[in-house]
C-alpha cells in the first residue's frame, strides 16, 4: 500500500515541479531586469522578501515527504533527489538569514546580481529536464 501511494506521489511530484521550474527558469531569464528590480525594490526593507520566504518553506515541506516516500519502496533515485533539495534549502536560506548582507549586496552589485538570476534560471529548467526524465523512470 505504501509502495502505491510512493509511486503516486513522485508521478505526481515530479512533473508538477518538473512545470514549476521550467516556467520559472524561462522567466528569470527572459524577464530578468523585472527579477532584478523586484529583488532591488525588497532590500529596502528589513525582512527578507515573503515570496522568498514562502517558496522555500513550502519547497521544505514537499521535500519532507519525499525523503520518507524515498524509502517505501528504497529508490536511490527519489533519495538523491530529495537529499539535493535538502541541499538546495540549506544553500538558499542562510541567504535569507544573512539578509543584511545579502541586501548590501544586491544593492552594490546590480550587474553581478542580474548575472546570477540569468544563472539560476538556466539551472532551474536544466533541474526541470532531469525532473521530467525523474518523472518518466517512476511512470515506467
Amino acid at each position: 500500500m505504501m509502495d502505491n501511494f510512493a509511486a503516486k506521489w513522485f508521478a505526481l511530484y515530479y512533473p508538477v515541479l518538473g512545470c514549476i521550474f521550467l516556467v520559472a527558469g524561462i522567466g528569470l531569464m527572459i524577464k530578468t531586469k523585472a527579477a532584478f528590480s523586484y529583488l532591488h525594490s525588497q532590500s529596502e526593507n528589513e525582512q527578507p522578501p515573503a515570496l522568498l520566504r514562502s517558496i522555500l518553506k513550502y519547497f521544505f515541506l514537499f521535500t519532507l515527504p519525499c525523503l520518507a516516500l524515498s524509502f517505501f519502496p528504497f529508490s536511490w533515485p527519489d533519495l538523491l533527489f530529495s537529499l539535493w533539495s535538502f541541499i538546495i534549502v540549506f544553500t538558499a536560506g542562510p541567504q535569507l538569514v544573512r539578509w543584511p548582507q545579502s541586501r548590501k549586496a544586491i544593492k552594490d552589485h546590480p550587474q553581478k546580481m542580474r548575472t546570477i538570476i540569468k544563472l539560476t534560471g538556466a539551472v532551474m529548467v536544466a533541474v526541470s529536464i532531469v525532473m521530467f526524465l525523474l518523472g518518466y523512470l517512476v511512470i515506467q
